[in-house]
């Protein structure tokens, strides 16, 4: 309900600095139209029975013109930026115009034979004090009454001239309520430009803050790259000192690739590599053929990160030599041609799950396949895809998609 109130608080200020701008703009031509009127005014007045006195009313005339010629030029400072005291100002400055139309009111009642004229001239004056006053309710409301009051007064203080202060009433009336539609209509016109204003500032707000979001995004992106850049470089130096080695590659150097390799995963926000859920509790035995010595340090240290004991070999002939005396879990076979004779063992040793490594063409896959192979698991090796290839081989009742590669 606060929030509600001060929103149409904030409103009705920006409708009345609406307001006070555009009176403020008029201000000059009301000037100029006091200026132009002036010379009729003044030869009219030069053939009043009290003209010696048109030279003091003048002048309070003149001084009324000079005041609000100082607040035209007061309005282009800064201190005018406090709506408080400018609507003051302004105020005030329509009051002097109105306290000397009633002067010059005060003059033209004694003005004899040219009463009547004289009064309708000022009384002209005091309606364009209400059109250069609709543009703001407060000062309509205070400055117009005032205005028209003084040259209506003294119409209705001669009895003869009761039929032109009548008809000057009605004028003045329908000129009051003119100004007074028009106000309404322009008051709405503030609203809408006060609302396209803030429609246009919460979108600047939003693009700037799109614009923020972008720069942080990017500055995220670029911080990232880099992590990833400087994780990769340790791996890559990692699997190239091992590679450049006459032995196969150390447990240790393999364990500190996969570690900068599950520290990338937890950058990108994948979890570090682990056994699935669905795999067996229990420790498996498992036979790997595989005579790439970089490949085969990768998936010994990949199967023993995930809890399992390995048994290698490069050759296919000693694989189906370990196969016929060691009580074995599962197979991974890297050398194809080990997948054949595995499965000719007699007994329990040719049933024997086995998970084939192959490289990216579609053909091995179907060749690993069509030998005999449960599951497949692609170059180059990753924990997970090793995790899900042996819980795919090992599955009682393989899954409709089983046979996808790891």
């Amino acid at each position: 309900m606060s929030s509600d109130k001060s929103a149409e608080a904030a409103l009705a200020a920006l409708v009345d600095e609406q307001g006070m701008k555009a009176q403020a703009a008029l201000l000059p031509f009301a000037l100029l139209a006091f200026g132009v009127s002036l010379p009729v005014f003044v030869w009219v007045a030069g053939h009043a029975a009290n003209a010696h006195w048109m030279g003091a009313a003048f002048g309070a005339f003149a001084v009324g013109w000079g005041a609000f010629y100082a607040v035209v030029n007061w309005l282009k400072t800064d201190a005018a930026t406090d709506l408080r005291r400018r609507a003051r100002v302004q105020v005030m400055a329509g009051l002097v115009w109105a306290l000397t139309v009633a002067g010059l009111a005060a003059f033209a009642h004694f003005a004899g034979p040219v009463r009547e004229t004289l009064l309708l001239l000022i009384l002209a004056a005091a309606m364009v004090c209400v059109v250069f006053t609709a543009t703001w309710l407060p000062s309509l409301l205070i400055v117009a009454p005032m205005a028209v009051a003084g040259p209506l007064i003294a119409l209705f203080l001669d009895p003869a001239d009761q039929p032109t202060a009548r008809l000057a009433l009605s004028a003045a009336a329908l000129g009051l309520a003119l100004a007074l539609v028009v106000n309404r209509i322009l008051r709405r016109q503030y609203a809408l430009a006060a609302e396209r204003e803030r429609l246009l500032a919460e979108r600047a707000a939003q693009a700037e803050a799109a614009r923020r979001f972008a720069r942080v995004k990017s500055d995220l992106v670029d911080s990232l790259s880099d992590e990833l850049r400087d994780g990769l470089t340790g791996v890559a130096h990692v699997l190239a000192a091992a590679a450049r080695g006459r032995a196969a590659p150390t447990r240790q150097q393999i364990g500190v690739a996969l570690d900068a390799v599950n520290e990338l995963l937890t950058i990108v926000g994948e979890a570090p590599a682990a056994a699935p859920a669905d795999e067996p509790a229990r420790r498996l035995r498992i036979l790997t053929v595989e005579a790439d010595p970089l490949t085969a340090a990768t998936l010994r240290a990949s199967l023993e990160q995930l809890g399992h004991q390995v048994v290698h070999t490069p050759k296919a002939a000693r694989a189906v030599e370990l196969a016929r005396i060691c009580d074995l879990d599962l197979a991974v076979c890297g050398d194809l041609a080990a997948i054949v004779p595995l499965r000719a063992l007699p007994g329990g040793a040719g049933e024997t799950p086995v998970v084939a490594i192959v490289g990216s063409e579609a053909g091995e896959a179907e060749a690993a396949l069509a030998q005999g192979a449960d599951a497949l698991v692609r170059r180059p090796l990753a924990v997970p895809a090793v995790a899900r290839a042996i819980a795919d081989a090992l599955s009682a009742t393989p899954a409709a998609n089983d046979r996808q590669v790891a």
